[in-house]
């Protein structure tokens, strides 16, 4: 719900009266738990704010924080559910199910949380679709996430436990959290987790088996006998305790990972053999046997990829195949992340990666027709390695170089066009040099462990102004710097602590800005390339 950005439409105070009856609401709602004046205070400012999410299907949600803390959300015609700020002041609020880590990023890209990835035992005893639910992390009590069952428990053993359990609402690192106080992870008691599943060593004796077997008549006449539902259950346990995760979803997401942070385009065209045990193998976050998944090989692994137009694979002849091409900006890699290094083989931390600029380009409306026959649409963005090895492909497939001089290509209709020349021959050079005059423009920012940013036209430069103001004082204005993933308080807080001198966040002409007492370019330049590892030609002064 909140994984993308969300529009703010409005923020109130609420008043006495409404904060009352905001509080009676939510002691209804669960029912006088003991501990919530340690989330609703009787003196605290609520604090409601409209937001709009980015999907409109879902209207308006009602968000109540105190101190900028956000507790409770609404949904319209729905009852509060709270947060996981809430939930890490009262972990007990809701039932909680457990999940392991490696699912977070999952949640994060988006995703509901499916059933096979919820550990067995944490199943609660009952409960029934749109029933309210956290979930932590295994070995911590602290809600990661939190949603709405997406069917009855007597549905999911009807469905073998499988397909989607918990809808998400909100999880750790999204939206929502960085709208609040960004508050770290607590560590908190593991739920003590108990399941009624009767074992040879607890079997009933002699002196029960009357009772018993009347027991076992009654949940006979109600539908599923209880044994099958318990086998069913150990079952399910069992195979939760050989793999715990998905292995197919966990060799999909390590395709993706290293499509987006492994495989580079100068490796291009890649075996897929060589691209899976070279960039797939070290990007799974737990070790994978592919004969263990469903794919069973590496090819039809592939193929899905294929399928879903995140890359494009080709037959270099019988029974070998090659990645010739994939799509970095696909919707399912924009939620993956990279897996998290602590320390490299010599026990130091490992350097974090700098931001990387480079220059590209943009199919425009004249050069789409010929990009077109290699994948490209218009408004794609490409580099010039990608063009010239376009450009070079299409020239030797039609056999285009001209017999008496190899350094001449002979022009067809399709390239005169989008040269713009009536020439019948031109040189290597001359083309690439008039295909990219002739595209647009663009920068792509990588930013660590962030999608790619693109930047149409020029990238302009983080601007270092100096002002004058009364009593000749002097003040820095910092621009352009958001670009970059550099928000503007945390600049400016480390202004402030590296100066010693004030430093706060005010409306520029189209973003935020950051002002700084004193002559503090020399300051703020070393900073930002030092720290924030900004190439130096972005970085410019006045």
């Amino acid at each position: 719900m909140f994984v993308r950005p969300f529009r703010v439409k409005s923020s109130v105070q609420l008043k006495t009266s409404e904060k009352k009856k905001f509080r009676h609401q939510v002691e209804e709602c669960f029912s006088n738990h003991p501990e919530l004046t340690n989330v609703l205070p009787n003196k605290g400012n609520v604090v409601v704010t409209k937001l709009l999410p980015h999907n409109d299907k879902l209207g308006m949600i009602q968000v109540h924080s105190i101190d900028k803390v956000p507790l409770f959300m609404t949904l319209e015609g729905e009852i509060p559910i709270p947060t996981i700020h809430a939930l890490w002041k009262i972990p007990d609020l809701l039932p909680r199910v457990t999940m392991p880590y490696v699912i977070l990023d999952k949640l994060l890209g988006g995703a509901d949380l499916m059933l096979p990835g919820i550990y067995t035992e944490s199943y609660p005893e009952h409960w029934g679709a749109g029933d309210v639910v956290a979930v932590c992390g295994q070995g911590n009590g602290a809600a990661l996430a939190v949603g709405i069952w997406a069917v009855s428990k007597d549905q999911a053993i009807a469905n073998g436990f499988k397909g989607k359990g918990v809808c998400i609402y909100q999880v750790y690192q999204d939206q929502l959290w960085h709208f609040g106080t960004k508050d770290k992870l607590p560590n908190l008691p593991p739920p003590d987790y108990s399941l009624d599943i009767v074992d040879e060593e607890s079997a009933p004796c002699a002196e029960d088996t009357n009772e018993t077997e009347e027991k076992e008549e009654e949940e006979e006449g109600e539908g599923a006998g209880a044994t099958e539902v318990m086998d069913h259950v150990d079952e399910i346990s069992h195979d939760l305790e050989e793999v715990q995760i998905n292995v197919d979803e966990v060799v999909m997401e390590a395709c993706y990972r290293a499509l987006k942070y492994s495989l580079k385009q100068a490796e291009l065209p890649i075996l897929t053999s060589t691209f899976y045990s070279k960039h797939v193998k070290p990007c799974c976050s737990t070790p994978v046997d592919i004969k263990k998944t469903s794919f069973k090989k590496v090819g039809v692994l592939l193929k899905e990829l294929e399928k879903e137009g995140i890359a494009v694979i080709k037959e270099q002849k019988k029974g070998v195949f090659n990645i010739t091409a994939f799509n970095i900006e696909h919707e399912a890699l924009r939620g993956i992340r990279k897996l998290k290094k602590e320390q490299t083989e010599e026990g130091e931390e490992e350097e974090e990666e700098d931001i990387a600029v480079i220059q590209a380009f943009t199919c425009n409306a004249h050069v789409t027709p010929f990009f077109s026959k290699y994948g490209k649409k218009k408004g794609d963005v490409m580099n010039r390695k990608q063009m010239r090895e376009s450009v070079t492909d299409y020239i030797k497939k039609n056999e285009m170089s001209d017999p008496s001089n190899k350094k001449l290509v002979i022009l067809d209709p399709l390239l005169s066009t989008i040269m713009k020349t009536r020439a019948t021959t031109a040189g290597w050079n001359e083309i690439m040099q008039k295909i990219e005059s002739n595209c647009g423009k663009c920068f792509v920012v990588s930013l660590p462990d962030k999608f790619p940013v693109v930047v149409k036209g020029d990238l302009p430069p983080i601007q270092f102004k100096v002002e004058k103001r009364t009593g000749n004082k002097k003040v820095t204005i910092i621009s352009n710097f958001e670009i970059f993933g550099i928000e503007a308080k945390e600049l400016a807080q480390k202004l402030q602590v590296l100066m010693s001198s004030s430093a706060s966040v005010v409306p520029g002409v189209k973003s935020e800005v950051v002002q700084c007492q004193g002559d503090a370019r020399k300051q703020a330049s070393k900073l930002l390339l030092e720290q924030y590892k900004i190439p130096r030609k972005f970085v410019a002064t006045q």
